[in-house]
C-alpha cells in the first residue's frame, strides 16, 4: 500500500517533458536577447543612426526585401531547425539557434532605440512586428518538435540507447510542419503589404 501511494505521488508530480523543453528553449532565447541588448548598447550610435536612416528610407519605400529575401527570412530558421531533427548535432545546435534568434531580435530593437531614442522602439516594432508574429511561434513549434528527435539520435550515437526503429517525425509533427508552412506563407504576404504601411505610420508618429 505504501509503495502504491508513493508511486501515485511521484506520478502526480511528474513534469511534462514538453513543458520542460518549452521553458528551457524560452530561457535560452531570453538569454540571447539579454546578450543582444548588452552588445547593442555598446555600439557606435552615430554609425547606427546613419545605417538605420538609410534602412528606414528604403523600408518606407517598400524596397528593403525582395520576395526571395522574405522567403529566406521567414523560412530559414524553421527549415534549419526542422532539418536538425534528423541529426544528433541538433541536440546542441537547436538551443544555440534559439539563443541566436533572441540575440538578433533584441540587438535590432536596441540598435533602433540607441539611434532614434524612445521612438526607435516603435520603429523597430513596426519593422519587425509582423515578421515576429508569424515566425516566432512557428520557430518554437518546430524547435520543440525537432529537439527531442535530435536528442534520441545523440543517445543512440553514443551507444546508450537501443534502436527499435527509425527516429522520424510523427504524423502530428508533420501536420504541424505543414501548418507552419501555411502560416509563414500568409506571413510573407502580410509582410510585403502591411510592414511598409505600419512603418510609415510609425515614422509619422516619430516626426
Amino acid at each position: 500500500m505504501g509503495r502504491t501511494r508513493k508511486g501515485r505521488a511521484i506520478a502526480a508530480f511528474k513534469v511534462d517533458p514538453a513543458l520542460v523543453r518549452c521553458v528551457f528553449l524560452s530561457a535560452v532565447f531570453l538569454a540571447g536577447a539579454f546578450a543582444g541588448r548588452a552588445c547593442a548598447s555598446s555600439a557606435d550610435s552615430e554609425g547606427l543612426r546613419s545605417y538605420l536612416t538609410d534602412y528606414c528610407a528604403a523600408l518606407e519605400m517598400g524596397d528593403v526585401f525582395s520576395l526571395g529575401a522574405s522567403v529566406a527570412l521567414y523560412f530559414g530558421g524553421c527549415a534549419v531547425v526542422f532539418l536538425l531533427g534528423f541529426a544528433s548535432l541538433g541536440t546542441v545546435l537547436i538551443p544555440l539557434i534559439c539563443a541566436l534568434y533572441g540575440f538578433l531580435t533584441m540587438y535590432t530593437v536596441t540598435c533602433f532605440a540607441a539611434a532614434f531614442g524612445r521612438w526607435g522602439v516603435g520603429l523597430a516594432l513596426a519593422a519587425l512586428g509582423v515578421r515576429l508574429i508569424f515566425t516566432l511561434p512557428c520557430f518554437f513549434a518546430m524547435a520543440d518538435a525537432a529537439w527531442p528527435l535530435a536528442s534520441q539520435l545523440a543517445v543512440l550515437s553514443l551507444g546508450r540507447g537501443k534502436r527499435t526503429g527509425p527516429v522520424l517525425y510523427g504524423k502530428r509533427d508533420m501536420f504541424l510542419s505543414v501548418l507552419c508552412v501555411v502560416i509563414l506563407c500568409v506571413g510573407i504576404l502580410c509582410e510585403r503589404f502591411l510592414t511598409p504601411v505600419c512603418f510609415r505610420l510609425a515614422l509619422e508618429g516619430a516626426v
